[in-house]
């Protein structure tokens, strides 16, 4: 822009273009950091990030009224439907499906065009920032990480430096891994391989941001990457488990709580799916008794972070009803969610920052 015009452009007008094309322009959340298997903000105090996982970023805006008053719904304060009198989540997760990935939506985001990001991400981000959320930008594959690279590395080279200066991202690079090439060990090296491709592409451009890292079989397999973790700082694991995985026999539990206890005990760990309902489909079949309450109690004692999904009535385990009522009782997840993140709601927050400069 030549100087004769910028002198003409009002201080405002200036503001909002810079707001729009470099990000926020306020003292943001506190950076967080990783120490050895706990997530912590700068003066070195833990951090339990807890919170909601949207569906499909696109889908939301087009089908489900809008993202910002999805997250206008988890967050009101005043809501008292559940035994809770409001919404208490420190994090909400954003996930974005591929372009192949068949969420159904006409919003995607495309490599070669910014409206995605212009018009839907980005407004979507600085509203979070507003809210004193943090936000995992989730890039939504469910697949074998090997023919997904190309696309996935494009996706992370143009986001990774969008969001490189905004203290309350998060990056997950790959949403569930189906890689299963052999013993557990085997599937996840072949994870690791791509995974690293992508942590080097995002540091490439952004230094601080925490990055998710998932894991094979949908993110259950975590035990190996105690051993055999990727390179670079500021790494979280990722844990997604429902009904299926917890409840049956004895046998399963004690696989999903070693799977957890035995990377926790090195790395730090987000669960940023997990949930329940009702249903004939077993997948998802639990209730709070025989599921949600002694997950939680188990993530909560290992110090993981927690992320429900999903904030529909459509996608399941859904958390509402279609008229956006909450699902509440014991064989449905939204009041026990709501009533979980009230409960915890002053139990390691991230203490407010004075800057925005890790």
């Amino acid at each position: 822009m030549r100087k004769a015009r910028t002198s003409r452009v009002s201080r405002t007008a200036l503001a909002a273009v810079l707001w729009c094309s470099a990000g926020p322009l306020y003292a943001g959340l506190p950076w967080l950091h990783v120490e050895g298997n706990k997530i912590k903000d700068p003066r070195g105090q833990e951090v339990m990030l807890r919170g909601i996982s949207l569906i499909d970023l696109g889908y939301t805006e087009s089908r489900h009224g809008g993202v910002l008053q999805m997250i206008d719904r988890i967050t009101d304060p005043h809501d008292p439907q559940g035994s809770s009198p409001g919404w208490y989540p420190t994090v909400v997760r954003l996930p974005i499906c591929p372009p192949d990935a068949g969420s159904g939506a006409p919003l995607r985001w495309q490599p070669n065009e910014d409206s995605f990001y212009r018009d839907l991400l980005r407004p979507v981000v600085n509203s979070c920032a507003k809210k004193n959320l943090y936000v995992i930008l989730d890039w939504h594959y469910v697949s074998d990480t090997g023919p997904k690279v190309a696309q996935t590395s494009a996706f992370w080279r143009y986001m990774a430096p969008r969001f490189a200066h905004d203290s309350h991202v998060l990056f997950e690079l790959f949403n569930e891994p189906m890689n299963q090439v052999g013993a557990e060990r085997e599937s996840w090296l072949s994870v690791r391989k791509d995974m690293q491709t992508w942590v080097d592409i995002v540091r490439t451009y952004a230094s601080d941001n925490l990055i998710l890292v998932g894991g094979p079989r949908w993110c259950q397999i975590l035990a190996p990457m105690a051993t055999d973790p990727v390179a670079g700082s500021n790494i979280v694991y990722v844990s997604h488990y429902y009904p299926v995985h917890w409840l049956g026999n004895d046998r399963k539990r004690e696989w999903v709580t070693n799977q957890l206890q035995t990377c926790a005990a090195v790395h730090p760990i987000l669960m940023t799916e997990w949930g329940f309902t009702t249903t004939t489909e077993t997948l998802l079949n639990g209730t709070i008794s025989n599921y949600g309450r002694p997950l939680m109690d188990l993530v909560e004692r290992l110090g993981i972070g927690h992320m429900a999904w999903a904030a529909s009535y459509e996608w399941g385990p859904p958390m509402f009803r279609r008229d956006w009522t909450l699902r509440c009782g014991e064989g449905e997840m939204g009041g026990f969610v709501k009533d979980t993140l009230y409960q915890k709601r002053d139990d390691r927050p991230p203490q407010q920052n004075t800057g925005n400069t890790p």
